[in-house]
């Protein structure tokens, strides 16, 4: 087809027989051109037939005709002039190439419009919108007159495609599959091309050669979706053998010979070729010159040489060792830990003025904050050309030490005397701090925080002069600072306007924003509801808008400035599908309801974040990417793409680790309080995720120890019955634990659970669960094996049991850190009934109720300067019912009588409960041997003052102390708990120690103890050391066999009354409520 022009004004469209109809075709890159010199009137003929872009490599070309049948069942004849065509009605638009969803969508952004006539710049503005969309690499315009006198207007299109899922098959390990993805910097969503495509492959091939595998071959794999207009990729990597080390050479002047150099590098001929190693070796052979003070020491690679025919690598290393650094000082003593630290040559590895200078500043600061507030600190640089050294001298006068007594603050009316020192650094002396804290830096800083403050409150003109006094009240060598305030007048907020916002109503934005008419004037509000507007409209499809601020004084009233938001909020954007790739094992419908992320909705940046960290959540996903499909594109209808790769389905953790404490058991010996000991632990847990395709996990854990032995097997279903807020889960669990001194606890049990989760679903599935509930239902077979009591209760205790238990578990969850609590409350309470009507031996049911309150106190203060206080109580009871039967230390069990379980006892003892006993030592004892039953009532009262961490050596602010004292005991019966909370003494404990009165031995009493925790902060909590003293420790008998040295035998038994030790320790990780 050709475009011609008649009488050289006019032009008109010609056709070849085989398709009737006129046609303009265009290409992106050159439409604009091929519009205006076809359409605008001009003289001369044109022609024009510029090519169409090549689809890529395997993609099917998109169809250029239009579909069905022809519009005329007969031949038209050759068009005549466009004059003709202009002015006549348009009577259907036709777009083909596109999915049929999509036609009504394009057709309705055309300029041209159906019904409309014909008009030469309506066309051109058509095929502009069809270009800008992004959409098209090729578009044709066909124009065709029909017998009525009209004419219909066809747009053939040939499609982009855009960037999909992206992978690589073959890595070799180094580089990984990701890193490999990762150098193709092909971007997901952004429009294909070939040239993309080969820079890729050459990025792939410079990583591996990087990597040593200068052999590897790069092939691809393209898999077009034209339903989607998508195209995956997959690059295939074959690396061939690794290049190993050759010859290692060296220019300069190293001063090692090149043996020498090549083991402080670990690099030999005949090693490996890799990125790391190779980067690994600068730095080496870099820090070897380092350690002895050749701190401008300059290594680098000069050269690379492959020998294809070998396969290996030849470095050439050039190498200039510099002059030897000497950083000294003169008048004061400093470490040399601390100078490295502190002056940033060591760290730059360079030397000029600038590091110096910023070392004499910090310097100057270290001593300040030690008391030396007149120090003056100097620099004087000195060279040997001859021995090729350099010498940097920091010259110091600390001056007199002095004590920063008192920081004084006047002039303050708006804010009190607290709020503002609770945002400074300089702080007067304290018992820690013996010098306070001071140093020029800091109180130019504090000063700066201090004035952006009151700016922030609308005092435009505040004014903070400092003044250090010498001599404070006449003694030597105290210092003190006073801040004279100068606030100045307040300025208020005027009017507010918004203007234009078209699409948005005013009052909607004015109630996001903190700016409102008579509260203070403030740059730092201004820009945060600028960032507030914004954020507003990007999350509501305008991801083009932006914002201006303009402020201008009211007339009459100084003090009150009127603001002005000017918005431009550009064109809405609205999400079209939401396409997911890179689903392997898993169900498409676990994403799908994840998708915050819906058709027809604004296209939202917050919905895609919450999308892709609500598929996170899941917890079998490795990697979740979210983009838009045709960013640069005018199109307002927007594809969102979601590229998730799978994590893999089996983990496996291993550790082993000790626990230290007290009340320890024995395994050698029978002693009733236990021992100081250490139990090492080993610990095992393979975890299988993404089980048929859900988010469901089985995990099997285990632990083997000295004390402990056990194994649990799991499978979690979260999202039961589709509902974020139900969880399903099954367990299995064997035990044996010796944790207490009176028997070996073995424990065989299978249990189902559901958990409700009360809150949003969101909070739900990333577990801050803020009110839970469980249901559950268990059976175990317990059995206490080694039992250390009285002859007339082992054949009954020692008897296997089986416990039929449901149950019920409450928790409420406020507080603000799991790990390290400062505020809020958690309760639980946890209750059941084991029975025959559910297959339970034993027959009674279980009371366990906990609430723990944390109170910040000094909340005005700096955080590291507040104190916590923190407390828990919990109260336990069992009733039994049936025949079953609970006893007192001194009674018999009747005939035919069943006894609770002693693993299903309460206990207690031990660093995360009472600390003024040993491990589960608390409570009734056995007046045979001694050795503690647990009880069937347990209540413990425990305090904490948690002191706020000071600023020390080496540990920062991370080391606290902990002052506690905790109440309370286990009891036989709940009866004897409730008649004894308030008896703060053991009744008569002289019976207990006399063999004519041992039976009567009282263990009915709250016990008491205090004691102090030094905690030390980790990211996964603080690490615990806790020393609880017993105020009040329980006296108890025992009968000891009296062993025949001469023959070994059991001679006879006597009587060795005991009392608990006062003092015990704890060693653990987490706080201990």
């Amino acid at each position: 087809m050709e475009w011609c022009r008649s009488d050289g004004s006019t032009p008109f469209i010609e056709t070849v027989t085989q398709r009737p109809g006129a046609v303009l075709r265009a290409t992106a890159g050159l439409y604009a051109v091929l519009v205006v010199s076809l359409l605008a009137p001009s003289a001369g003929a044109q022609q024009s037939s510029p090519a169409v872009p090549p689809a890529p490599p395997s993609l099917p070309q998109q169809a250029t005709t239009p579909p069905g049948e022809p519009l005329s069942q007969t031949p038209n004849p050759a068009l005549g002039p466009i004059s003709e065509y202009l002015g006549l009605p348009v009577r259907d638009i036709r777009v083909v190439g596109v999915a049929t969803r999509e036609k009504e969508h394009l057709i309705q952004l055309l300029p041209q419009k159906a019904g409309q006539p014909l008009d030469r710049e309506l066309v051109r503005q058509s095929l502009k919108v069809l270009f800008d969309s992004g959409l098209f690499a090729d578009v044709q315009v066909l124009a065709e007159k029909i017998p009525d006198n009209q004419v219909v207007l066809t747009f053939t299109t040939v499609n982009n495609y855009f960037i999909g899922s992206i992978a690589a098959e073959g890595d070799p390990g180094r580089p990984s599959a990701n890193q490999i993805v990762s150098v193709t910097k092909l971007q997901l969503g952004e429009v294909y091309s070939p040239e993309k495509l080969q820079r890729a492959n050459k990025n792939i091939l410079q990583v591996m050669a990087d990597n040593g595998y200068y052999r590897a071959s790069v092939t691809h794999d393209e898999h077009p979706h034209p339903e989607t207009s998508q195209i995956d990729i997959t690059f295939r990597i074959s690396p061939g053998p690794s290049a190993s080390v050759g010859e290692v050479n060296l220019k300069g002047n190293p001063g090692y010979s090149k043996g020498q150099l090549e083991d402080f590098a670990r690099m030999h001929p005949g090693d490996r070729v890799t990125a790391d190693r190779i980067s690994n070796a600068l730095q080496r052979i870099r820090k070897r010159y380092v350690k002895q003070n050749r701190l401008l020491a300059q290594v680098s690679i000069a050269e690379r040489a492959y020998r294809s025919e070998t396969n290996k690598l030849d470095f050439t290393f050039l190498i200039d060792p510099g002059p030897t650094v000497d950083i000294a000082v003169e008048g004061f003593k400093i470490r040399q830990s601390v100078l490295r630290k502190r002056v940033p040559v060591y760290e730059e590895n360079a030397l000029d003025d600038d590091l110096l200078n910023e070392g004499r500043r910090n310097l100057l600061d270290y001593l300040q904050s030690r008391g030396y507030f007149d120090a003056t600190v100097g620099i004087k640089k000195q060279s040997d050309p001859a021995k090729n050294e350099l010498r940097a001298i920091y010259v110091i006068d600390p001056g007199i030490r002095h004590k920063l007594v008192k920081v004084v603050i006047t002039g303050n009316k708006y804010f009190d005397q607290d709020a503002l020192r609770s945002r400074m650094q300089v702080q007067p002396a304290t018992r820690l701090v013996t010098s306070g804290r001071f140093s020029q830096s800091l109180l130019a800083s504090d000063i700066n925080g201090l004035e952006d403050l009151y700016k922030a409150n609308g005092f435009r003109e505040i004014q903070i002069k400092s003044v250090v006094e010498d001599h404070y009240e006449g003694v030597q060598k105290h210092l003190a600072i006073r801040l004279e305030i100068n606030e100045g007048p307040q300025t208020l907020v005027g009017d507010v306007r918004l203007a234009g916002n078209a699409k948005v109503p005013t009052d909607q934005l004015l109630a996001k924003i903190d700016t409102a008419p008579n509260q203070p004037y403030s740059d730092y509000k201004l820009a945060g509801d600028r960032d507030t507007i914004l954020n507003y409209y990007f999350n509501n499809g305008f991801p083009n808008a932006s914002l201006e601020i303009s402020t201008q004084p009211v007339s009459g009233t100084p003090d009150r400035i009127a603001v002005t938001f000017s918005i431009q909020e550009g064109e809405q954007f609205f999400v079209d599908q939401v396409l997911v790739s890179g689903l392997v094992h898993t169900r498409p419908y676990v994403v799908h309801r994840k998708l915050k992320v819906t058709p027809a909705s604004p296209l939202s940046q917050e919905d895609m974040l919450n999308t892709q960290a609500s598929l996170y959540d899941l917890g079998i996903f490795s990697q979740v990417d979210t983009a838009v499909q045709n960013p640069d594109g005018e199109d307002p209808s927007k594809n969102v793409l979601i590229d998730i790769r799978e994590a893999r389905r089996y983990t496996f953790k291993y550790g082993v680790g000790l626990e230290v404490q007290t009340g320890q058991p024995s395994t050698s010996q029978a002693v009733p309080q236990g021992m100081t000991g250490v139990s090492p632990r080993v610990s095992l847990e393979v975890t299988r995720l993404n089980f048929r395709g859900l988010n469901h996990t089985i995990i099997f854990k285990g632990h083997l120890g000295r004390l402990q032995q056990r194994a649990l097997v799991s499978y979690n279903a979260p999202g039961w019955l589709d509902n974020d807020k139900l969880t399903l889960s099954f367990t299995g669990f064997y035990d044996n634990t010796l944790d207490i001194t009176t028997f070996t606890s073995k424990r065989l049990e299978g249990s189902a659970q559901i958990h409700q989760c009360f809150g949003t679903a969101d909070k739900c599935v990333a577990g801050r669960l803020p009110t839970e509930v469980v249901y559950s239902m268990t059976y175990r077979r317990v059995q206490a094996s080694n039992l250390v009591i009285s002859s007339n209760l082992i054949p009954i205790l020692s008897q296997p049991t089986r416990v039929g238990i449901p149950g019920f578990t409450f928790i409420r969850d406020r507080r603000d850190n799991p790990l390290d609590s400062t505020k809020g409350m958690y309760t639980t309470l946890d209750t059941g009934v084991a029975a025959s009507y559910f297959g339970s031996e034993a027959d009674f049911s279980r009371l366990l109720v906990q609430n723990s309150n944390y109170y910040l106190i000094g909340r005005h203060r700096p955080a590291s300067k507040r104190f916590v206080l923190a407390r828990s109580t919990r109260v336990g009871l069992q009733s039994a019912f049936g025949k079953t039967v609970i006893l007192e230390p001194n009674e018999t069990p009747p005939s035919g009588a069943s006894l609770i379980p002693l693993p299903e006892r309460f206990l207690s003892g031990g660093g995360n409960s009472h600390r003024g006993f040993g491990l589960n030592q608390a409570g009734p004892r056995d007046l045979k041997t001694g050795f503690p039953l647990g009880g069937s009532a347990l209540f413990l009262n425990q305090l904490e003052w948690r002191l706020p961490p000071p600023d020390l050596p080496y540990v920062g602010n991370n080391l606290s102390l902990a002052l506690f004292h905790d109440m309370g005991n286990v009891f036989a019966k709940p009866s004897d708990m409730v008649n004894n909370l308030l008896r703060w003494r053991q009744k008569n404990a002289d019976l207990c120690l006399h063999q004519s009165t041992y039976t009567q031995c009282d263990f009915n009493y709250m016990s008491h103890a205090v004691g102090v925790g030094v905690h030390y902060k980790t990211p996964i909590g603080p690490v615990r050391l806790d020393f609880g003293y017993n105020l009040n420790p329980p006296a108890f008998p025992s009968f000891q066999t009296v062993t025949n040295e001469v023959n070994g035998q059991s001679t006879a038994t006597q009587f060795v009354p005991q009392r608990a030790s006062h003092f015990n320790f704890f060693f653990s990780i987490g706080q201990a409520f």
